[in-house]
């Protein structure tokens, strides 16, 4: 879920792209080479999140994240990034960037793209996947029909790597 999630705010930032750069440019061109292709991410993706909701979790394939897995660690992993990114520009900048107001508007609208990026890509399926057994609990116990899956699930499942109780729960 957390990836069809990126996937749709990574459409998002297309959109958004293609508008803010219709903007600066003064054309319309980037909004359909930007907007369509984001807006079919976007969709497709919707799509695929909806149906990942409303399935089980596979338990019989281990599924390998190296992503952040919780929202303080995301919030950290992109507050470092942004440091970084911010840093280099402030060392490498000559001294009259900062006094050219077009230079410094470019800057704050790739700052902003910069964090709209890494809030969908980053930040968003950390939390989808911090936030996942209490998700699942929750959509047991307010689903009729999922929990009857679970209920159904639990009464063939083995842990295939030990003797854990009931793996998705």
């Amino acid at each position: 879920m957390g990836a069809w999630a990126a996937g749709i705010g990574m459409g998002a930032v297309l959109i958004l792209l293609g508008v803010i750069l219709a903007i600066r440019l003064g054309t319309l061109v980037p909004v359909p080479s930007l907007g369509l292709p984001g807006a079919a991410i976007t969709a497709l993706c919707c799509v695929f999140y909806a149906r990942a909701r409303d399935r089980l979790p596979r338990t019989s394939r281990l599924i390998v994240n190296r992503g952040p897995g919780s929202l303080r660690s995301a919030l950290s992993f992109v507050g470092f990034i942004l440091l970084v990114f911010i840093g280099l520009f402030a060392l490498t900048a000559k001294p009259t960037a900062w006094e050219d107001p077009a230079l410094l508007q470019t800057l704050v609208t790739v700052l902003a793209f910069l964090v709209c990026l890494l809030v969908a890509a980053i930040i968003v399926p950390a939390t989808i996947v911090g936030r996942s057994r209490e998700s699942l609990r929750s959509k047991a116990a307010n689903d009729p029909r999922f929990r009857a899956l679970l209920e159904q699930d639990l009464a063939t499942w083995r842990d295939p790597y030990g003797d854990a109780g009931y793996g998705p729960l």
